[in-house]
Formats: structure tokens, sequence, C-alpha cells
């Protein structure tokens, strides 16, 4: 539903709505004793020892600046950053939870996030605490909890959950409190504007950034590059086929060879990437005898869990995220890229024949 506070957000500051929703609801938590009683309830789900906190939004301390800080008097004990459709930034999240791991425990990191970004995020955020050997365990909670979480070695506690979830918490709280109500009503109407695929005006910045194109041209160069290296290699083969893009995506065909030249698609897909955010390049098998999509689920989920790769199973087939290495040469991304490929191909190698 939308409202006052949610049409003139989208209309004038649509580029700020996560520093709106930030503001939001520190003003409801500090306003509210219900609301900061809601936050609580949720935080202890996963820090039991957690003591009362009162939250303040956007302090900075050592390049840190988390959205949001639960303090117990001065110290600190909770990070809250709130998003959107923005990528984590360098800092998160582990240099944030370094920060925590200085302050007295129990502390924790929590991510708010669209319900259509929870599975990609999390998976994102402990892939990051993979590359920097921070050894995390998932807690194991009640099935019906709100929020994911795991223990680091490092100290703090890394946590996910929904704008979704952390509203219907708070409204449970303040069900007696009409004032509080409102304003949760205002911050959760700017929250589904914020996640709804409704026209956002453009900014003249937008128009004028010479590095969106810029950006896109680069990807379509890796995909380019990344197919004629699995050609070479005898990876994938595209005699006979051809490039192909919509409105949606950009990329082309070609076939396993070890796969019992089963199809697919490769590119730039901007429907996925929007969706499921992660990553603009993703590998499709389509349904039917030319992609084998039910087949080639049944063999790949398993790997793609062992690897901590993201699919989906979409109207258009069976669509699996390829990860591109970040901070690195062009040509180390065309090689992890190609390195994908070449596993998929073995996996896939178990595939019948098709029939004649």
């Amino acid at each position: 539903m939308e409202t006052v506070f949610s049409h003139i957000v989208q209309k004038l500051f649509s580029q700020m709505n996560e520093n709106v929703a930030t503001d939001a609801l520190t003003f409801i938590l500090n306003s509210s004793e219900s609301a900061q009683n809601g936050l609580m309830k949720l935080i202890r789900e996963v820090a039991p020892n957690m003591p009362l906190l009162h939250f303040q939004s956007q302090k900075t301390e050592e390049g840190n600046r988390p959205d949001l800080w639960g303090l117990d008097n001065t110290n600190p004990h909770v990070y809250i950053e709130n998003k959107f459709w923005a990528g984590l930034t360098d800092n998160q999240p582990v240099s944030y939870l370094k920060q925590l791991a200085e302050y007295s425990q129990p502390t924790l990191l929590l991510v708010v996030v669209p319900v259509a970004r929870e599975q990609t995020m999390w998976r994102e955020l402990k892939h990051r605490l993979l590359e920097e050997k921070i050894i995390f365990t998932d807690l194991e909670i009640d099935p019906g909890s709100l929020i994911n979480c795991a223990n680091t070695d490092i100290g703090p506690i890394l946590a996910l959950t929904t704008w979704n979830r952390l509203l219907s918490v708070l409204e449970l709280e303040v069900a007696d409190e009409p004032s509080a109500r409102s304003d949760l009503l205002q911050l959760k109407a700017l929250c589904e504007s914020a996640d709804n695929d409704a026209f956002i005006p453009i900014s003249n910045s937008e128009l004028t950034d010479q590095r969106i194109p810029a950006f896109v041209l680069q990807l379509d160069s890796v995909v380019l590059s990344s197919i004629e290296l699995a050609v070479s290699k005898g990876l994938l083969e595209i005699d006979g086929l051809r490039p192909m893009a919509s409105w949606e995506k950009i990329g082309r065909y070609a076939r396993f060879p070890k796969g019992k030249d089963v199809g697919c698609w490769f590119g730039v897909h901007f429907g996925l990437w929007k969706k499921f955010g992660g990553t603009p390049l993703w590998l499709l098998f389509s349904k039917g005898e030319w992609g084998r999509a039910n087949e080639i689920q049944t063999l790949l989920e398993p790997w793609a869990a062992h690897e901590n790769v993201f699919t989906t199973f979409q109207n258009e087939g069976f669509a699996i995220a390829i990860d591109i290495t970040s901070g690195e040469e062009k040509d180390h991304v065309v090689k992890d890229v190609v390195a994908i490929f070449n596993s998929i191909s073995d996996v896939i190698s178990a595939l019948e024949p098709k029939p004649e």
C-alpha cells in the first residue's frame, strides 16, 4: 500500500531509500519502548545474553559506518546494516565483524534485506567469511525462526533477516500504540515500494554516468572471452549456434560436448541479476530435449550445494549463477568462469544419451 511518505521518497529520493528507512527505523525505536523491546526479542533469539540496548543511526568508527548501532550505555554490541538493492561494500561484513570483535561480548552484526535477496545475500555473506578464512558455524535455532545466523571464530554473531519479518515483530509489540503503529505503516509502505517493480524516476546523474554502459560492455567482453576459451579447451561447442539477445538478456547458445551435447545459454541476464543479485552472469538450461533442465538440475544441485553456487528453477528452466571474481584482471576473471564450466561439464557427463 502506497502512502504519502513512500510516494514522496520514491519520487524525489529513491537513491536514498536505505538512509531514509534507517532514519525512520531509528525514530520508531527511540520513540517507542515497545518497538525497542520487539527488536531486542529478535536479537535475543540468537544472542540470549544481549543486554538491553538503545539505538543510534550511522555513527562512524575506524572507517566503518553501519546504518544502526545498538549500544549498552556507550558500549557497542550490535551493528545493523539495512539493505534494499545496493550491494555489499568492501567493509561488509568482515571489517564490521572485526570491529565488533574488539568490544565486550556478546556482539552481533544483523543484516536486513528484502525477502527476494534473503538466500543470495546469506550466501554472499558466508562466501566473504570463507574468503577471509573466518570460520563460522550455522546456529541451530527453532525451525520457525525469523532469522538466519552463524557464530564466528572471532567472536561476533553474523545474522540476517528480512524487512517483512523485522517489521512484523515490531508491529506485534506496538499493537496498543496508535502513533507507533502509524509510523511503522509508513516505513512498511516505503519498504514495499522499494521492493516492487514500479517505475522509479531516473536521475540526471544516472543518465550521464558513462560508467554504466562501460560496465555492461565489460561484462559482454567477459562473456565472449569466456566462451572462446571454453571452446578452445573443448568444454563448449558453438558450431551452428548463434548469439542471442532480448530485452532481458544478452548472451549466446552453446553445447556441452561431454554432457551428451546438452544445450545451454550463457550471458548477462538482467532479470535474474535484479531478482537474485550476486552476479550478472548466468548459465541457463531450458526445458525439453535441448536443455534437459530437469535432468541437469538433478545432477548439478548436489555439486552446487557443495560449492556454494546459487541455482534456481524458473520458467525458462534451470539457472546457475556464475560468480565473477572481484578485484582481478580480465584474464583471471575469464579463467575462473571457465573453471566453473569445466566443473559443470564433468558433472553433467553422467547424463544419459539423448534418445534417437
